[in-house]
């Protein structure tokens, strides 16, 4: 359940913090993160709402998109870099205008489709597993 992961449970499924300006598309990420098992953390629309975020929660991943309505996400992916928090952008940005210190960091290029999210989201963490019904 959103933001519910603690480091209390160690059954649970790794937690993504998804940072992404537009509601529809941050909701439609989140459905593909659950798909693949994971836990959807948080939803962040803004560079203070992740920061937030990542302050009260548990967050294993996270995937960004650069530019969150005119205000850009590096601030979230020096926070995620100094916790040893693995990320991913998701962005329509040129991967060229990435500062040089996150270029090394994977990019999932809009428009996605759901399986590179998924390959990315697999790439960072371990493979999560989807209870039986």
């Amino acid at each position: 359940m959103l933001g519910e992961a603690t480091h209390d449970n160690p059954n649970r499924s790794p937690a993504v913090l998804i940072v992404e300006d537009d509601e529809q598309l941050c909701e439609a990420i989140g459905f593909c993160v659950e798909q693949a098992g994971y836990e959807v953390a948080d939803c962040a629309q803004s560079v203070d709402a992740a920061l937030a975020s990542l302050g009260c929660r548990t967050v294993d991943a996270a995937l960004l998109d650069i530019d969150l309505g005119g205000e850009l996400v590096y601030p979230v992916a020096n926070a995620l870099t100094a916790r040893g928090v693995p990320f991913v952008f998701v962005t329509g940005h040129n991967p060229s205008e990435i500062p040089e210190q996150f270029r090394h960091r994977p990019v999932v290029p809009k428009p996605y489709y759901d399986t590179a999210l998924c390959a990315a989201l697999a790439s960072m963490l371990p493979l999560a597993r989807k209870a039986d019904v």
